[in-house]
């Protein structure tokens, strides 16, 4: 494969693409969450943790696609913020259950106003049919892989 091949083929790469995607999404989600001082990874799992109460990194890491790994290091970091409480379970001690605090829930609900301007605004510039089939399809490759 000669390099022009090659640089032919990376721009068509799903992955390239989706990676390049995610991180300038990222960005902009990140920035427009600024004045609450929460970042999107962190507004996505206290959302997770809110309407999942009681539960675990496990279960936290499956609904997010992530390693628990990363959950663990993520949900270390607002535990320390005072925005989830992280407590052994009723049943097994080993298992790590996660409820969020009033100060996460105050927080939450801050950030939501800025989540939802950034959000419309992609919605507004690509449209809603387009944003829908965008949706349907992620959640399609999603599905293959």
């Amino acid at each position: 494969m000669n390099t022009q091949n090659t640089r032919n083929y990376l721009k068509i790469c799903a992955c390239r693409n989706l990676r390049m995607t995610s991180r300038v999404i990222t960005q902009y989600f990140d920035k427009a969450l600024q004045p609450v001082g929460l970042r999107i990874t962190q507004l996505a799992l206290m959302a997770d943790i809110l309407f999942s109460e009681g539960i675990t990194v496990g279960e936290l890491a499956d609904t997010q696609l992530m390693d628990q790994t990363t959950v663990t290091r993520n949900v270390e970091i607002l535990r320390k913020s005072g925005f989830i409480d992280v407590k052994s379970g009723n049943d097994d001690s080993r298992k790590r259950c996660i409820t969020i605090t009033e100060l996460g829930t105050a927080k939450l609900k801050a950030a939501v106003p800025f989540w939802e301007k950034a959000q419309q605004r992609i919605e507004d510039n690509i449209g809603s049919e387009r944003y829908e089939e965008f949706l349907k399809t992620l959640s399609d490759i999603q599905r293959i892989v």
